[in-house]
């Protein structure tokens, strides 16, 4: 009997349950009556909840209780609508305006809408980044924030990139920027031994959810000690409550040579060879005896007997053979990426995985890379939350010969120079000029056969790395909450170098072999209390305060060997010769306290601070800790009622104010200590020896930014923009002092000199054409402009110039360029000629004649333009950017204009140069001696810098999105395809292979001109 009472009660506590709750349904569009899909539909108050399915349809089984419903969605507006005695409840979303949409990350997972922040921040979204072929993030921010300059250091994938924040504000420390990836702190120091190697390589860019650029120090200070060059802020994609999404993204494509170098063939370079003869001997170009001369300098048999019309003879059948063309190659691309995301109100999840293989133009610098993200969010109850990231990475690049400079058995740097009638192959297919063989070399300065060295070299450099957190958090009230994170960044880069026993390396050694492993463990934790409340509807209050440690260790290891029987034996264990061993170990330690604070009323006025007290075992014993911080103030004056009547032509307004410090401890781990070294003979004992002198004094670089920003909206929205102008002075510079040679040291670290940045920044956005509905014609137009003046304010000791570096001058950008100026050609004699002191025509030009010509480093002009068309399905994207104002040199270049002979000479050169009296020309006659008798070198002064300027068509993206009623009959969610071309076309004077590089594009390894091909699918 019990068990039937027992049934009774349950059968009629389910009936209470069933009456009391019911169910509602119906569907979601947007404001044109198109379905909208993932719309997360809450029941106000409760965690009752579901999302929209891809028709825009829902249902929910709304509790008693409920009483209204809340519909919500990125880029629309939220909306709650009372649900009465209704069981069927429609909604549709209007787009929200893009300034009150978007929303910034300031720092240790807070995140503000962009209208209550103050702060100079830049932000990049997934959309700009998505399906480039590009390896690392940095690249992807290119052109795409104000104020925020990058370089390729060169074409390597993998490679490094040079990222500046509002121009450099130090000499010798790092000016590198922070970068902080799911609030773990990145190390982005390259620890490869044997090529370029990227840390942020790890991390797949289409992952990335959002880049948030914190350019001043009132922001980026929360960060301390590593922030005073700005930080990006990367957050990745998360899981969502709803349906369980797959997606599939894949392209492949190709990749070639920007350009080839158009150099000159071999009858052309017999030609100019007998004129520096002649030139040097004051003899007639033509003369038998240069004829035989210069023939049997180029491996002509029995030139030395010929006749003028056997002369003539061989040289007109000289065959020209193309380096640049069996040197270089068009290489492929590949990416394939799967990803899943889903959950419900507990929990979300998102896994991804993928795969990248890009060769570039230059074989033995490809890139592999393996990766896979997992991402976890569990609400365990209403007030505890629990999450975790992981993201494993595997890449390993090929080692090039070189990655830069004017190594012979480089393809980079020597494929254009090569004598043009060195043949490549022998009759058989065999190597010709290679150590053994006969002849055993090319002629010419650049004398190896650069295809056999690159086919015989080999290595590779792998990095294993492992980037995760986990975080806690626990509300103690709705407006309380407590959260603990840990980070771990734990990177292995492992290298091996093979220098064949066949290449002129290692003909004599017999081999080299060289292998190197290197652990980095970067350990990122903190804890914050965070505070966020509104009082009385008009104030609102958020604030954190917290505690931060970080620890990082870098341990390596290094072998090297030669003496192998025979080339197929690599390995060190075969070695007859151990030539060396190394082993290192380094790391610094760092904690801190920080808070901040903002306060806004009635959403017109906003209030920030930020405070931090760092300490560092990077610096002195006597300034190991040190205080930063700054304020910031907004108001939105567009929310004033003065502006009521205007609204619709000035949709927002906001000015904005900050003023802060920062400190940095950019430099080596040691640098402050007194150090010991180990490894000598004395006596014939093992002894130690001073390698580092003690600065106990040592202190923080400090930079201060001051910072005015205005942000608008105009018709709507339809003109957005943002003007910025900051200066930033960074003070008491981390320099290398010199000391006198009798000290036993080259010099000392100490605080010394003072550096100014300031400038102006643009963003303009521009929507002239809006759709009506879905699929109408609509159009919206992106420009970015930046400007920075650099200044040098003050060296050491009053000198106005650093020791050993006449480009870092007091009131000079850093690396300005001081040279004698070039005076074009004597038109009589073709000699070159150069502009004295007194502005007199010299031949020759002392150090006393030089004079400032303009920046060397970093551009003072940079920026970029980005368009976006779309109709019925169909989208257009383009992406420039643009440099001016900074000269470069190229050493590769310098060399294929010198007037020797001795390499292959550029063809503008050979057109251009001086032959007869009376012609005007800027390039001056050959001369067998390079320098003229009494005269100065023709490659002196400024005549080997050029004007950098360009402006670069970035990236080409035509797609095309299947329709959403397709959708159905295919069983997909979505669809895509699309065609992509990136670094198509440059406007440039720049002649040597690649205009954008950092530093000297000698030998580098440039970039490439990439098609793709590419396809997402949703399911």
């Amino acid at each position: 009997m019990k068990k039937v009472y027992s049934l009774m009660l349950a059968l009629l506590l389910f009936s209470v349950y069933a009456i009391a709750q019911r169910s509602v349904s119906g569907k979601v569009t947007d404001e044109k009556g198109s379905p909208l899909s993932n719309v997360s539909v809450q029941v106000k108050g409760t965690t009752v909840g579901t999302t929209t399915s891809n028709t825009g349809n829902y249902t929910l089984n709304v509790p008693a209780n409920g009483r209204t419903i809340v519909f919500s969605s990125i880029d629309m507006e939220t909306i709650e609508i009372t649900i009465g005695s209704q069981t069927t409840v429609n909604a549709s979303l209007k787009t929200a305006e893009k300034a009150l949409q978007e929303v910034v990350v300031t720092g240790y997972g807070t995140v503000r809408k962009k209208r209550d922040e103050a702060g100079a921040i830049s932000s990049v979204s997934a959309k700009q980044i998505e399906n480039r072929p590009i390896v690392s993030l940095d690249k992807a921010i290119q052109g795409a924030a104000a104020g925020v300059f990058v370089q390729s250091n060169n074409g390597i994938p993998g490679g490094n990139i040079n990222v500046r924040i509002r121009g450099a504000g130090s000499i010798n420390a790092s000016n590198d920027p922070l970068y902080v990836i799911d609030g773990i702190q990145m190390n982005t120091r390259n620890d490869a031994a044997f090529t370029q190697s990227n840390p942020l390589a790890f991390l797949n860019p289409d992952d990335i959810q959002s880049i948030d650029i914190l350019k001043d120090a009132a922001s980026a200070s929360i960060y301390g000690v590593g922030a005073a060059n700005g930080v990006i802020i990367v957050t990745t994609k998360k899981g969502r409550a709803g349906k369980t999404k797959l997606n599939l993204n894949t392209y492949y494509g190709t990749a070639k040579p920007l350009k080839f170098l158009d150099v000159v063939n071999s009858q052309e370079y017999y030609q100019l060879r007998s004129e520096a003869y002649g030139n040097a001997n004051n003899l007639a170009a033509n003369s038998l005896v240069i004829k035989r001369t210069v023939l049997a300098e180029m491996r002509v048999p029995n030139a030395g007997t010929f006749t003028d019309a056997q002369a003539d003879s061989a040289a007109t059948a000289l065959q020209t053979y193309d380096w640049q063309k069996e040197a270089f190659r068009n290489g492929n691309i590949k990416n394939y990426e799967l990803g899943a995301s889903g959950g419900n109100e507990k929990s979300t999840f998102r896994i991804s995985a993928n795969y990248m293989d890009q060769q570039t133009v230059v074989t033995k610098a490809d890139f592999k890379r393996y990766g896979a993200r997992v991402d976890l969010t569990n609400k365990a109850t209403d007030r505890f939350t629990i999450g975790t990231n992981v993201n494993f990475s595997s890449f390993q690049q090929n080692v090039p010969f070189a990655t830069d400079g004017s190594f012979l058995g480089s393809p980079a740097f020597s494929a254009s120079g090569i004598l043009p009638f060195n043949p490549i192959y022998n009759a058989d297919g065999s190597y010709y000029g290679i150590p053994g063989g006969i002849p055993a070399n090319l002629v010419g300065v650049l004398n190896q056969n650069i295809v056999a060295v690159n086919d015989y070299n080999s290595g590779f450099q792998r990095t294993n790395q492992l980037v995760g957190g986990i975080s806690l958090d626990y509300k103690l009230r709705s407006w309380l909450s407590w959260k603990i994170f840990g980070g771990l960044d734990y990177r292995n880069v492992q290298g091996r170098l093979v220098r064949d026993a066949r290449t002129p390396d290692a003909f004599v050694r017999r081999g080299l072999t060289q292998v190197q492993s290197n652990n980095n463990t970067n350990i990122n934790t903190y804890t914050t209390l965070n505070f966020a409340k509104t009082f009385a509807e008009k104030h609102a209050v958020d604030a954190f305060v917290g505690y931060e440690y970080r620890r990082e260790n870098n341990d390596g290891f290094s072998a090297t060997g030669d003496g192998f029987p025979t080339f197929q034996f690599t390995y060190l264990n075969n070695a007859a010769n151990p030539v060396s061993i190394g082993e290192f170990f380094t790391g610094f330690r760092r904690n801190a306290i920080f808070g901040n604070l903002n306060y806004s009323f009635n959403g017109k006025y906003q209030i920030g601070f930020n405070g931090r007290y760092d300490g560092s075992s990077r610096l002195g014993i006597n300034n190991k800790f040190v205080g930063s911080g700054g304020v910031k103030a907004a108001w939105n004056i567009d929310r004033e009622t003065f502006m009521e009547g205007i609204s619709g032509t000035v949709s927002s307004l906001k000015l904005r104010a900050s003023y802060g410090s920062v400190g940095s401890d950019q430099i080596g781990n040691f640098d402050a200590l007194g150090l010991f070294g180990g490894g000598g003979i004395y006596n014939g004992n093992s002894g130690i020896a001073y390698t580092n002198l003690a600065s106990p004094n040592l202190k923080w670089e400090t930079t201060v930014i001051s910072n005015i920003g205005l942000d608008f909206g105009l018709f709507k929205s339809r003109i957005t923009g943002a003007v910025e102008v900051y200066r930033k002075t960074s003070d008491n510079l981390l320099l290398n002092k010199p000391l006198p040679s009798y000290s036993g040291f080259g010099g000392i670290s100490e605080n010394v000199g003072k550096m100014e940045n300031k400038g102006v920044e643009l963003t303009l956005g521009f929507v002239p054409f809006r759709a009506k509905k879905k699929g109408d014609f609509e159009m919206d137009v992106n420009f970015i402009f930046a400007y920075n003046k650099q200044t040098v304010k003050e060296l050491f000791g009053g000198l106005q110039v650093l020791p050993g570096n006449v480009g870092i001058r007091v009131g000079q950008p850093v690396g300005v360029l001081f040279t004698q100026k070039f005076g074009g050609v004597n038109a009589a004699t073709g000699r070159p000629l150069f502009y004295d002191s007194l502005g007199n025509i010299t031949y020759q030009v002392q150090d006393r004649d030089r004079v400032i010509l303009g920046p060397t480093v970093l551009a003072p002009y940079n920026g970029g333009l980005n368009t976006s068309v779309r109709l019925k399905g169909f989208t257009l994207d383009v992406a420039f950017n643009y440099e001016y104002g900074r000269y470069a040199s190229d050493g590769q270049i310098n060399f294929l204009r010198e007037n020797t002979g001795r390499i292959n000479l550029l063809q503008e050169a050979y057109d251009t140069r001086w032959t007869t009296p009376g012609q005007v020309t800027h390039y001056p006659r050959f001369n067998f001696n390079a320098t003229e008798s009494k005269g100065s070198g023709p490659g002196g002064g400024n005549r080997t810098w050029f004007k950098a300027d360009y402006i670069r068509l970035r990236n080409v993206t035509l797609s095309y999105e299947v329709p959403s009623t397709w959708m159905s009959k295919l069983k997909l969610s979505s669809a895509r395809f699309y065609v992509q071309g990136s670094n198509l076309w440059t406007y440039s004077d720049w002649f040597s292979y690649d205009i954008e590089f950092v530093g000297t594009s000698t030998g580098i390894i440039p970039q490439t001109k990439n098609y793709t091909f590419g396809l997402q699918l949703g399911f």
